[in-house]
């Protein structure tokens, strides 16, 4: 298109690197120093292919961007970035949640020892 060349279709024996997992990772909110439990969505995220009718495409710069060719849409974030975004909000809500739980019953445990 022009100047854009529009790249490879997704690679289904494509494995990510530590640092590519990492980077991500960052790119939708997850510290992988401090939340290392988060970083299979970001491996998820990486591997999951685009959706229909979006192609990654590269400007004149080299920079990757994604092109929706049945809307015209672009985009410098991957279609998915934003979905992945909630999953890590939620997946990080439940394990504090559950989190949570097995702190309370531990405490009850306690409680119930001392109380024989």
């Amino acid at each position: 298109i022009g100047d854009q060349l529009i790249l490879e279709d997704y690679d289904e024996t494509y494995v990510p690197t530590e640092q590519e997992i990492k980077d991500y990772a960052r790119e939708i909110g997850i510290d992988p120093d401090k939340e290392p439990e988060l970083l299979w969505l970001a491996k998820e995220g990486i591997m999951t292919p685009l959706p229909a009718d979006w192609k990654p495409c590269q400007d004149v710069t080299g920079e990757i961007y994604y092109f929706n060719f049945a809307t015209g849409q672009s985009t410098w974030d991957h279609p998915c970035d934003d979905r992945y975004r909630e999953l890590v909000i939620q997946e990080r809500e439940r394990l504090r949640t559950s989190g949570d739980l097995k702190k309370k019953e531990e405490k009850e445990k306690k409680k119930k020892k001392k109380k024989e």
